[in-house]
């Protein structure tokens, strides 16, 4: 349903003492790897943003020299903007929490982060890892989703920068088939269904991804946002 690299899903898994429902793992990767890990990508945010608008590797282009490309292919990163935003998963593109109002226990604010939003472009992304059978494309890790902020306290910033949208996650999106397609895939995760109280406990927490795609649908629309075919 959602948009990811070629990986292996993995169950069961918990983060942070409490069970994830979304946490994907790629076999090329060793259980050593992590931030400081040889398939992490390092780049600033001006260089993200470089990035996107250069569409680094995009038509199997190789990047000139010197270009600042990094080896993830541009439909990637739409991919995990995508993922990111209805999961609002901030820990990846926004670490330090500059795109909403954060809570006084997110890690952003605990660790001082927060206050580090004046000069955007030199703040560094996090957890952005690469397959090490492919530094194309990129592995989802650390896949902690917050459930309880508004519509009117989204991540814009996840979005920034994003020109196109995977047609086949966006299709999902518009058809009204996007809760059954969760529903099926949360329940083969056992212990993260019964945690969240079992189908009541699912049911809300799919109304919430169900109401921030129908806003993501409208930033498309009101953006102009292209939505293509991303097979790569």
């Amino acid at each position: 349903m959602l948009p990811s690299p070629s990986v292996i899903l993995v169950i069961n898994r918990i983060y942070d003492g409490q069970p994830c429902p979304v946490v994907l793992w790629d076999g090329s990767l060793s259980p050593g790897d992590n931030a400081e890990g040889q398939s992490t990508v390092r780049m600033t945010w001006g260089e993200y943003q470089s990035s996107l608008k250069q569409r680094c590797w995009n038509r199997n282009v190789t990047p000139k020299p010197n270009s600042g490309c990094s080896s993830i292919h541009h439909y990637e990163w739409s991919k995990l903007a995508l993922f990111d935003f209805l999961l609002q998963i901030y820990s990846r593109l926004d670490r330090n929490c500059c795109g909403f109002r954060p809570r006084q226990e997110d890690v952003c604010v605990e660790q001082g982060h927060h206050l580090e939003c004046g000069d955007m472009d030199s703040l560094t992304l996090a957890n952005i890892i690469h397959s090490g059978h492919d530094p194309r494309h990129l592995v989802f890790t650390e896949n902690k989703g917050f459930f309880d902020r508004d519509e009117d306290n989204l991540d814009y910033r996840l979005l920034e920068g994003i020109k196109e949208l995977p047609e086949q996650a966006v299709a999902v999106l518009m058809s009204q088939k996007l809760r059954e397609k969760l529903l099926q895939s949360l329940f083969l995760d056992q212990l993260y269904w019964e945690s969240q109280g079992g189908r009541q406990g699912i049911e809300k927490l799919i109304d919430v991804i169900e109401r921030r795609a129908q806003v993501l649908l409208t930033y498309i629309n009101s953006h102009g946002i292209k939505v293509v075919p991303m097979n790569v």
